[in-house]
Parts: structure tokens; sequence; C-alpha cells
């Protein structure tokens, strides 16, 4: 692949194309909440209980969010996918942190409690039975329906600025570059 056609493969298009469809599955998931139980037996009789779908809701959703986070930054910063390759500025999973190099994302400095519940288990209880260390491992935390209703809050406002920065156009890298029609994105829709 020349690097030209990489610059192609990663535009910010592509990045929300990818946020969709991990969106669109997550909302599938919630769908189904409650469809079946996971339960955590403790060694001293302690019980918990979870819906079996929560965990997977939980990173596809962050997954979601990190990849339209990114379609932000490739927008802003063409070249962090110059050169055949990503820039260490887009390597992270950290959604706060991500965030934080983004000019003309929606939110910048609101519904933070969404980024941090889902950034919460991007490296421990969403993915992993545990994090790295005991210091960092925590129970499992529930999504509940008010932060789930404000991360789709905050994916449509995702949607809809990218949906306006992109049929205004992009200028990459490489003289690469287009507009697209954004119509068909989940993001833009209401149910889920």
């Amino acid at each position: 692949m020349t690097n030209e056609e990489f610059a192609d493969l990663a535009n910010p298009h592509s990045w929300l194309l990818t946020a969709d469809s991990l969106h669109e599955q997550a909302l599938d998931l919630w769908q189904r909440r409650g469809s079946g139980q996971l339960i955590l037996q403790g060694p001293c009789g302690t019980r918990r209980v979870w819906s079996a779908t929560e965990r997977a809701t939980v990173l596809l959703a962050t997954f979601a969010l990190e990849n339209a986070i990114k379609a932000f930054l490739v927008y802003e910063h063409p070249h962090w996918v110059s050169n055949g390759k990503l820039s260490r500025q887009l390597t992270s999973h950290r959604l706060l942190e991500l965030r934080a190099k983004s000019t003309i994302i929606p939110y910048r400095n609101r519904l933070t409690h969404v980024l941090e519940f889902f950034d919460g288990g991007i490296d421990s209880w969403a993915r992993y039975p545990c994090a790295l260390s005991a210091a960092e491992s925590i129970d499992l935390p529930s999504l509940s329906f008010w932060v789930w209703e404000d991360y789709r809050r905050t994916m449509r406002a995702y949607g809809r600025r990218m949906e306006k920065l992109l049929t205004t156009g992009w200028k990459g890298p490489h003289g690469r570059g287009g507009t697209w029609d954004c119509k068909t994105w989940k993001f833009l829709q209401q149910e889920g």
C-alpha cells in the first residue's frame, strides 16, 4: 500500500464509518440487555449480577467513541495520517486525552462523565477480567440508563458535527481529500 492509499484509508470519514458500525452494534446489544445474566459469586457468599450483554455493550461503545474522536483529530491534523503511518498522537485509547487534543469536537468540556465511565473500562473491566494491578482493578460498574442516554447524545453530536465538516470537505495529506454524504450514519438516528 502506498502512503497515498494509506491516507485515503485513514480519512475522517473512514474513522466515522468504523465508529458508526461499532455504535450500531452497541445499540443492538443495549436493546437486548436483560436477556441473560452474568453472576459473580464471591468467596464469602457475596454475589453480583449484571446483564450478560453489558460488558460487550460498554466495550463496543468505548471503541465507537474512540473512533469518533479520532475522526475529529484526523480532520484537524491530516498530517497525523501521512507518510504511511498513524501519528503517535492517534495511538492512545484514552478518551479524555484524545478529546483534549481536538478544538472542534462537540462537548469539549461537557458530558465528561460519559468519557470517564467508558474510559474507566478500556484497560480493565470492559475488556479484561481485571486491570493491570490490584490497585487499578475495580468492581464491574453498571451502565445506567442515564449514562447510556448521555453516550447516545454525545455520539449524535459527534455525528452531526462531522457530517457538517465532511460535506464541506477535507483536505488530507499527499493531496488527498474529498467530501462525503453522511445521511445513513446510525449516529444521526434517534432510536436505540
